[in-house]
């Protein structure tokens, strides 16, 4: 496909950054998308192939910027298998993310890996765009599996940095641990956009390294805290990391819209939506190795051998319908946080996230019910490629 006649995407709705196009068609060439709109004012080429929606919606593919496993797989031991899972799934762009529970080696092993991976010619390896990394430097008050997480280590962030600075999209620490400005100062030479998560910060000390690129929440009103702890004043609340998330115009606010109420409940869900809007609202899995398979189990919520909440066995495409539902969200508004939101804090927005003139050909086409049909990857129509591993 990529390289050969050019494309026109047909009868389907077309879901922009900010409207519906009924009757749209979307025309591409070389893997990108050169031109879109109503079906009949367009010229589609006599040589296109013709990939017909059906009806349904063209939408952008899903970005998940955090998202640990999928297909039975660990990010970081099988990022290729794991990423083909989520593919499926209509993730188009999708960041490995560590969990904070790996050892030092661990970590370094696994950062290899997904390197070498996205380095390779495997189909549609391009999926994987970066890395996430969550923790090691959080507060162990605040983790499902605490025995990993460790104090902020200069030697240990500058060999990571070293290897894989720049492959690093998102950096999720604690801003109150001791050693973080130092590390924050150096990292932030790599333009990673940090996320405040498994943390008890004051609005202080997040806001202080908003400047040196803290952009996200991390998975908002899940492992956060308040401080002074307990309250100063019974029966009253103090300011968390939640709140002030809520309250900083130039932070993100991630979201997990499992399908129970679980990890957001829906009253909260529109409230975040409500006070963040659209525009700084982004939808994640927080996927475990689950993600994806049919277990028969109809639950999103995946839990650990201690009985702790410990991320989702959510794709994207249950995640985006599950937002709909429980924030009342349309189309515009939830692809906008599924899509061009994480493609904007990671600063890839102007290759993905939307459909738009001379942007990655990154599109699904799909049900009203958010039921993916079709995957195109730059381009090229998605056929499930076949994987050969060791495990």
């Amino acid at each position: 496909m990529q390289g050969t006649a050019p494309i026109a995407v047909r009868n389907g709705t077309i879901v922009t950054a900010d409207r519906l196009i009924p009757g749209g068609v979307v025309l591409l060439d070389n893997g990108l998308i050169v031109n879109y709109g109503e079906e009949g004012k367009l010229e589609v080429p006599g040589d296109a192939e013709i990939i017909d929606a059906g009806g349904a919606f063209i939408t952008p593919g899903f970005v998940d910027i955090h998202c640990h496993g999928g297909g039975g797989f660990w990010s970081w031991e099988h990022p290729y298998e794991f990423a083909i899972a989520h593919l499926k799934h209509g993730t188009t762009t999708i960041l490995p993310t560590f969990t904070y529970n790996e050892s030092r080696h661990q970590v370094m092993e696994g950062l290899q890996t997904i390197i070498q991976t996205m380095a390779s010619e495997l189909p549609f390896v391009e999926v994987i765009v970066g890395i996430h990394m969550e923790g090691p430097y959080i507060n162990r008050k605040y983790g499902a599996v605490t025995s990993p997480i460790r104090p902020v280590d200069p030697e240990e962030y500058n060999e990571i940095l070293d290897l894989a600075g720049d492959k690093i999209k998102v950096w999720t620490l604690a801003p109150e641990l001791d050693g973080q400005e130092a590390f924050i100062a150096e990292a932030s030479r790599y333009n990673i956009s940090f996320s405040v998560g498994h943390s008890e910060a004051t609005a202080e000390q997040i806001f202080r390294f908003v400047p040196f690129g803290l952009r996200i929440g991390c998975h908002c009103t899940n492992a956060s805290g308040t401080t002074p702890s307990t309250s100063r004043y019974g029966g009253t609340r103090e300011v968390g990391v939640d709140e002030a998330v809520l309250v900083h115009d130039d932070i993100f606010a991630e979201v997990i819209p499992d399908s129970e109420g679980i990890h957001v409940r829906p009253l909260m869900l529109k409230l975040i939506h409500k006070t963040k809007g659209t525009d700084r609202v982004i939808i994640i899995t927080d996927g475990m190795p689950s993600s994806g398979v049919n277990t028969g189990d109809p639950s999103d919520v995946n839990w650990n051998h201690l009985g702790q909440l410990a991320g989702s066995k959510l794709t994207m495409d249950k995640a985006v319908r599950n937002m709909m539902r429980h924030a009342s969200v349309g189309w515009v508004d939830a692809f906008r946080m599924a899509s061009l939101n994480p493609a904007k804090v990671i600063h890839q927005d102007h290759r993905i996230g939307s459909i738009e003139k001379g942007k990655l050909a990154h599109l699904i086409i799909v049900d009203e019910e958010v039921n993916v049909k079709q995957v195109i990857l730059s381009g090229r129509l998605f056929q499930e490629p076949i994987i050969e591993t060791d495990s």
